[in-house]
């Protein structure tokens, strides 16, 4: 429930979405534009100044070991899964 609320992105575009709405019934389009302009700039600025994991780790699939090798330390397998703990795309 808090990784839902912590998409900073996702919450500008929903945010502006329903700016956009308002705006759009009393037809004040410069401002709509103006409200975008705004919503993508702060997007862009927030994504390039968010940490990034340098390394990329790896979850084994056999046995469930995190690791940074092209084959797992523990088992030898070659069966991998990209790892994340603060992105809902890894294990």
């Amino acid at each position: 429930m808090v990784q839902v609320l912590n998409n900073v992105p996702r919450n500008v575009v929903i945010l502006a979405v329903i700016v956009t709405v308002i705006l759009g019934i009393f037809h004040l389009i410069p401002l709509l534009i103006l409200v975008w302009i705004v919503a993508l700039t702060y997007i862009t600025i927030y994504q390039y100044r968010t940490p990034k994991n340098k390394e990329a780790n790896f979850v084994c699939l056999d046995c469930a070991t995190i690791h940074q090798q092209d084959s797992c330390p523990k088992c030898g397998s070659k069966l991998k899964k990209l790892y994340s703990k603060t992105s809902s795309y890894g294990v």
